[in-house]
């Protein structure tokens, strides 16, 4: 599916949206205009047994479906995942030029851009040790080095999102964003399913993966005005998509809160590792002052900081290990003085949870 994003995309892609229906509002008259905005966001979810979970589930931020009743479904989004799980789904009305969106890799490390009305025989000729026939792609400025073939069949091995063809900005920053996550599908179709599980059947659609949005900030979309339909049509109502980001909090825990029969020691160490998740990067120097642990005899020594694979995990450790048959509470402070992420904003108020430990 990838490599015909790229190429023809005069042959493959150019009916790519047909699988969806002849009655689809698909249509190549005009600029290509956005039908669907999905972003992700935390939902309570509650069993058949009356338990409740959290999960991550695509809401509409722009447009409608009819699948989606707005008075009757609710799926617009309130305040999209800032971080991890988030992808943003722009389904448009038309097929775009998928080489004015991704690039593919060369053989010498570097990316190519894929010109329009470039096919498959043209990324071919590309491929392997003759280039005598090179000149679509992977051309550099001592001549062709040919695309990254790593399988010798011929085809593109990868794409990439062309840095800035898309632009997501946040609290009035733009947002980094991950260009190997980050793609085209010229498939899919508005008659397709948009159930709880089934909005990644809408398309066409750019999907976007950012890094990590400003928390309680408002985000907007932007396409480079390189971003074409077939007939050179930049994409139209971008400016008209804005949606709120949840605020900087607390998402998980381990031990979990409520947690009970927890170990006194981390594996193979004498000291006790307790570790907390938030939805965006913390700024290091809050930590050591707005955690505290308190057991039921009263506070604990702890040492905090972020973790060093994760800049949004906190890691505590307790020294010598925890208590037997103990209740403990962690509590991050918030507010002025609290825990505050990247952007300096601190948690809205304190989080805490409590787990106890097993019995001797």
């Amino acid at each position: 599916m990838r490599m015909s994003m790229m190429v023809g995309v005069a042959v493959a892609t150019s009916g790519a949206a047909g699988c969806s229906g002849a009655d689809d509002p698909l249509h190549s008259e005009g600029p290509p205009e956005i039908l669907q905005v999905l972003v992700r966001e935390r939902v309570t979810v509650t069993g058949d047994d009356g338990s409740t979970w959290t999960e991550v589930q695509p809401r509409l931020a722009y447009g409608d479906h009819d699948d989606i009743d707005p008075e009757a479904d609710d799926r617009e989004v309130t305040a999209a995942v800032a971080r991890d799980g988030q992808r943003i789904r722009i389904v448009v009305d038309e097929l775009l030029r998928g080489g004015t969106l991704e690039e593919i890799p060369c053989a010498d490390g570097s990316w190519s851009r894929v010109p329009a009305g470039t096919d498959f025989d043209d990324i071919a000729a590309c491929a392997g040790a003759d280039l005598s026939r090179c000149d679509a792609v992977c051309v550099g400025a001592a001549g062709p080095v040919g695309i990254l073939d790593a399988n010798g069949d011929g085809a593109i091995d990868d794409t990439r999102l062309i840095d800035g063809a898309v632009v997501l900005t946040c609290g009035g920053e733009p947002v980094a964003l991950d260009p190997a996550r980050s793609y085209y599908q010229p498939s899919g179709g508005q008659r397709l399913s948009a159930g709880a599980t089934g909005t990644d059947s809408l398309g066409p659609a750019v999907v976007i993966v950012p890094r990590g949005m400003r928390p309680g900030s408002t985000c907007t979309l932007a396409f480079s005005a390189g971003v074409v339909d077939k007939q050179g049509e930049p994409v139209a109502g971008a400016d008209e998509v804005a949606f709120a980001v949840e605020p900087f909090q607390l998402v998980a825990t381990e031990p979990a809160d409520g947690a009970t029969d927890v170990a006194l020691t981390a594996p193979d160490t004498a000291d006790a590792v307790i570790t907390v998740a938030l939805n965006a990067a913390v700024e290091p120097a809050t930590v050591a002052a707005a955690v505290t642990v308190a057991g039921s005899d009263g506070p604990v020594t702890a040492a905090a900081s972020p973790s060093p694979d994760d800049d949004a995990t906190l890691v505590i450790t307790v020294s010598g290990g925890l208590a037997a048959a103990t209740t403990y509470t962690v509590t991050l402070a918030g507010g002025a003085g609290g825990l505050a992420d990247a952007w300096q904003d601190p948690l809205v108020a304190d989080a805490s949870f409590s787990f106890t430990t097993r019995a001797p």
